[in-house]
């Protein structure tokens, strides 16, 4: 009997084994395939990295970062999410590193990676988004598709993001991610070939993007987006004084109208409508206006906020300028373009030690930023630096041969120090480069100005407002123009313009 008994509960012990066994293989099972893993982060907060090219034709590298891109756009119009935005992302182009690492740097949560490839009428997109608390993946997907529906793709791909994110989406989101500002396919490659150029920066590149934009539009005249990124390109010629501003400008403004008027829901032509605003008509009230509006159309578009901070500076208000340029660089850490206008910011500020500071950082993101070295130089200029300053205005020639507005600076750096001859040869190779490109009179203003000439330097000012030259919206605010401040003319210049009151000093909060 107790042999019996002996033998029943050894095969209870090894059923109670088997049972344990089995129930730790199931559970094992499931966690392993059927348990999907969850979004751990506390700050819904992504970054979309650059689409890798899984073809062979390098020439489609303008469709991998516009696909890129165009995900990034369409998250930034979910206000529950934090997107890191382009420039940032674009650093890890082509490069392997570590995903949390790069999550680390950008300050995000969950990290969405993919791959593009395109044959014939098909399109083969793969995507993985991952939880960086974890480090699992919470969501993949391979879309194979054809070409035609890679509208809805980055639809679903932001959705599905969203939702895996544990984001809510309003109903009023859900139309703007659905809406499309086309459905030519054709028409849509076109602008994303001008947005690449675009993004490069430079004015040959400004002129490529024009010349696709403008492909766009004769596809699709209805095509809204193509032209605010017509308007962009122009008004970046204008800008940089590659070419005359009421030649380009006015351009510019036809072209965001249209937008506009083809769909006022969109942020990005009320961004560049407020941008033609500021720097060719200087009106300050209704540049701010266009930007108010854009911001309340799409929060998440850092583009608006950059040019929101340069409206607020010529408006005088320093600290507010600051507090949006720094909520653009939360948005976008890692781009020199919005580290130096948070330079700029501080420069206008008088708070040059600051601003050297963060415009070394800039140029550390991008050493062949145009923009960082000469707002660099000006600040040094300010510090009579005055070496330090010519070094770095000549570094901008390195990168864009001739340029103008670094030319006619070097000539005032030489005037004011004492090298008149130096300042008389310039202004020379000035007036001789105008023969065959634009000199803005605002560049042979400050040139005639460090040499004491107050007739020419007033004459090239009263040109330059004429010109509706971009500059001048800067009039007051510019110290350089301190040599002028005894002068009345100078006052009922800056009084004509519409700008705030001259008082005989500089205004700072």
């Amino acid at each position: 009997m107790e042999g019996s008994n002996n033998k029943r509960r050894r095969y209870n012990w090894i059923w109670a084994i088997i049972l344990f066994v089995f129930t730790v293989s199931v559970i094992f099972i499931y966690q392993m395939f059927f348990k999907r893993a969850v979004f751990t982060g506390k700050n819904k907060t992504v970054a979309v990295l650059p689409f890798a090219n899984l073809g062979v034709d390098s020439s489609e590298e303008y469709l991998n970062d516009g696909m890129t891109e165009e995900i990034i756009i369409q998250l930034s119009k979910i206000n529950g999410l934090r997107v890191t935005q382009r420039s940032s992302v674009m650093k890890y182009k082509g490069h392997e590193k570590n995903v949390r690492e790069i999550a680390d740097t950008l300050h995000v949560a969950a990290v969405l990676t993919g791959g593009i490839r395109k044959s014939g009428n098909k399109i083969i997109i793969q995507a993985s988004l991952m939880d960086v608390g974890s480090g699992k993946s919470i969501w993949n997907e391979s879309f194979d598709r054809d070409i035609n529906d890679i509208f809805s793709i980055q639809t679903e791909v932001a959705q599905l993001i969203a939702d895996k994110l544990k984001t809510e989406i309003s109903d009023d989101e859900i139309n703007k991610i659905h809406r499309r500002s086309t459905q030519n396919l054709e028409a849509y490659d076109k602008y994303l070939e001008g947005l690449y150029y675009w993004n490069k920066g430079k004015a040959p590149a400004f002129r490529k993007g024009i010349t696709y934009f403008n492909q766009a539009i004769q596809l699709d005249s209805g095509y809204a987006k193509a032209y605010s990124g017509l308007a962009d390109c122009y008004s970046a010629l204008g800008y940089g004084s590659y070419e005359k501003p009421i030649n380009v400008f006015s351009k510019a403004e036809q072209a965001a109208r249209k937008a506009i008027l083809l769909d006022s829901t969109l942020a990005d032509p009320h961004t560049s409508l407020g941008y033609i605003m500021l720097y060719y008509y200087w009106d300050l009230p209704g540049a701010q206006q266009e930007f108010l509006t854009a911001i309340r159309l799409n929060p998440g578009y850092t583009t608006v906020y950059e040019s929101y901070c340069y409206c607020l500076t010529a408006m005088e208000k320093f600290a507010e300028a600051r507090e949006v340029i720094e909520k653009a660089v939360q948005l976008d850490p890692l781009s020199a373009k919005l580290n130096t206008d948070l330079g700029f910011n501080l420069y206008y500020q008088h708070q040059y030690d600051q601003a050297i500071n963060i415009l070394k950082t800039s140029l550390a993101l991008d050493s062949t930023y145009l923009l960082a070295h000469l707002w660099l130089a000006r600040t040094y200029q300010e510090k009579k630096m005055f070496s330090e300053a010519l070094k770095e205005y000549n570094r901008t020639l390195k990168i864009y041969r001739n340029w103008s507005v670094a030319l006619g600076a070097i000539g005032y750096v030489y005037g004011i120090t004492g090298k008149k001859q130096e300042a008389k040869k310039m202004l020379d190779s000035l007036i001789k480069l105008s023969d065959s490109s634009f000199i803005s009179p605002y560049v042979f203003a400050l040139v005639y100005t460090s040499l004491n000439d107050k007739e020419n330097a007033f004459r090239c000012l009263n040109q330059a407002y004429t010109d509706h030259a971009n500059w001048m919206v800067w009039l007051k605010l510019d110290p350089r123009w301190r040599l002028l401040y005894d002068d009345k003319r100078y006052a009922a210049l800056i009084d004509k313009m519409g700008l705030p009151k001259f008082t005989g000093k500089f205004s700072k909060q």
